[in-house]
């Protein structure tokens, strides 16, 4: 099929549903001769005062009290909690503020319609029910029942584990696809670790330990920094994401540092995987799955109560992470996991086998199946 039209949706909280969204774009115009992709922030449809609320207050929760968005996360997992009090405020919202969305799908006329963010889905999806596909993309390792809304023409999951999940709730099998997280072509083949240390101009073989700290940068991010940085002949790249005063705060800290390099949001993302000997991370669904493809030593810390805590129980469980559960003893415990070659073999095979580079192309082909 040629010419196909599709629409790819995300909200703009946190940074995962976007890069997944934008890999669904890219992965249709990859495989399809003359795809036309649309990729747009559904927020960007909302009123000034509802995108403002909605993003700020998850944002300022997971940041300064993420035991309560653990608890909201896990509390309306449910399936009461689709008719609750806070459901009904959400889809009124939706309904209210997303007319332009509707008219903007019109005027675009796509065959399939995607959302890795379910603020303003279940509005799409019945509007366009027996008219157009709508499919819900998840950007975490496991699902929640907000993913699961029974209006959706399909979902693309990313495990065995989140499908049996959509199965308790009695969702046909045949209307589940395991593609995995849709991460960038590229990583079908990422770069090796010289090319990574050659992108990033660092000479020499001295050891390189990448800290992410997510999107947004929550977390004890400071106390990793500061306990690695103390190691004799190592390279520390920080990464800070949008968190501008962790950054200045971090840069004014080890300003003449030679062996710490604090930067902000950068691209070129598998580069910087490449180069490192490992990678201390937050858990979240699309960096993770990143990392898989690329296969340096995935150690987790600080897991946000909710999707990130589920990531990190998934990782673990699958032995494809390590885990720092003393941000300030993480030196002692990264030096303990690199030494152990035999382990370090295991890790990586174990990434290898849950990663998936082609979830894009899944996505892809599974769709065109759907809408002939």
């Amino acid at each position: 099929m040629s010419g196909i039209k599709v629409a790819v949706f995300y909200a703009s909280v946190g940074t995962g549903h976007k890069s997944a969204a934008k890999a669904i774009s890219d992965w249709f115009r990859r495989e399809v001769p003359g795809a036309e992709t649309m990729c747009v922030d559904t927020l960007t449809y909302a009123s000034p005062l509802v995108r403002g609320l909605y993003a700020r207050s998850y944002l300022e929760m997971v940041r300064r009290v993420p035991q309560l968005w653990g608890y909201l996360y896990e509390a309306m997992d449910t399936p009461d909690a689709i008719d609750g009090f806070l459901a009904t405020i959400n889809e009124l919202t939706e309904r209210l503020n997303l007319r332009k969305l509707l008219l903007a799908l019109a005027e675009f006329d796509p065959q399939a319609v995607f959302f890795t963010h379910f603020f303003g889905a279940s509005v799409v999806a019945d509007a366009l029910q027996g008219q157009r596909p709508v499919f819900y993309v998840n950007t975490d390792f496991l699902s929640h029942i907000f993913h699961r809304n029974l209006s959706f023409s399909g979902w693309f999951v990313a495990s065995d584990e989140a499908k049996r999940q959509y199965a308790a709730d009695g969702i046909d099998g045949n209307r589940v696809v395991v593609s995995g997280i849709p991460v960038d072509p590229i990583y079908l083949s990422p770069p090796t670790r010289e090319e990574g240390r050659r992108f990033l101009g660092i000479s020499g073989d001295s050891p390189m330990f990448l800290v992410m700290g997510g999107g947004i940068g929550v977390g004890p991010f400071s106390e990793v920094v500061d306990s690695l940085s103390q190691l004799d002949g190592c390279l520390v790249f920080a990464l800070c994401g949008n968190n501008k005063n962790l950054f200045e705060r971090l840069s004014e800290r080890y300003r003449g540092h030679e062996g710490v390099r604090v930067l902000g949001f950068v691209s070129g993302m598998p580069y910087y995987y490449a180069a490192a000997d490992a990678v201390i991370m937050k858990p979240g669904g699309l960096s993770t799955s990143e990392l898989l493809c690329v296969g340096s030593p995935l150690i987790l810390w600080g897991p946000i109560p909710g999707q990130e805590q589920r990531n990190s129980d998934y990782l673990l469980d699958r032995r494809a992470a390590r885990m720092v559960f003393e941000p300030r003893r993480a030196a002692e415990k990264v030096k303990e996991i690199l030494k152990d070659e035999g382990a370090l073999t295991d890790l990586r095979a174990n990434m290898a086998r849950i990663a998936r580079p082609d979830a894009g192309g899944a996505i892809v082909r599974h769709t065109l199946q759907w809408i002939r």
